[in-house]
Parts: structure tokens; sequence; C-alpha cells
């Protein structure tokens, strides 16, 4: 028989605090209090602020509904990247009808600092622009 494994000994203390901040953050850039998630995700107000003080990390199967509920990937909640947004849906958005911000950064990253550098104020002043 398989010994189960707690999610408290698979994450250390640093990592506990680091998924707590994120939690904190993300509930406060939504103006939400720690009553509001609960409500949402089914748990009690303390589970809630458990995981927000780094008590506890939060089970797989609340992750993902955390995920869902903020729009942002598991491995962000995880502290596992800074990015909140799944870059391969990021990729496959059409700039054009011919070209999607893969091919836009695949091109890039054969471009010299040079033309990088020409790139990035050509957007920068097409972007200020737009405002």
């Amino acid at each position: 028989m398989k010994k189960q494994v707690k999610s408290s000994n698979v994450f250390g203390e640093k990592q506990k605090l680091i998924i707590a901040k994120i939690l904190i953050n993300l509930r406060e850039l939504n103006f939400l209090t720690q009553t509001d998630i609960a409500k949402h995700l089914h748990l009690s107000p303390s589970t809630s602020s458990h995981y927000e003080k780094g008590l506890t990390v939060p089970p797989t199967e609340v992750v993902y509904r955390l995920a869902d509920f903020y729009n942002v990937t598991t491995d962000y909640i995880l502290g596992k990247s800074a990015s909140r947004t799944n870059l391969n849906d990021t990729y496959a958005i059409k700039l054009t009808n011919k070209m999607t911000i893969g091919d836009a950064v695949e091109i890039m990253a054969k471009m010299d600092n040079a033309e990088r550098e020409h790139l990035a104020y050509f957007i920068e002043v097409i972007g200020k622009s737009k405002k």
C-alpha cells in the first residue's frame, strides 16, 4: 500500500509563504475579502485564512478553482511562474491573419540587439500614439 504524502510535507515553509503572498495579492487586486473567496470556493473562512497565512497549502482541487476564479495559471498560484497567463495561449493569439504572437517572438529571437532596439522603439511610438 502506497503511503500518502501530506501537502504540508511537500512544500517548505518558504514556498508556503510565497503561495500565501500570491493569494493575498490576487484577492486584494480583485478587491475581495477572505470571506468572499471562502464563499466562492465553498470553504470555511478559517481555511481561506490559513492559506493566506501560509499555515496550510491549498489542495490541488482548490488550486485549480483559484486559478479559474482569478484567471491565472496554477503555476502562478504556486509561485512557479511569474506569468499569470498561459504563454501557449498568448503565443497563439493572432496579430494578423498570417502571424501569431509566437511567430513574432520567433522572428525577434533571430534579430540582433540593434534590430530589437529599433523594433521596441517603433512599438513604443505606435503605442503612445494610440493613447
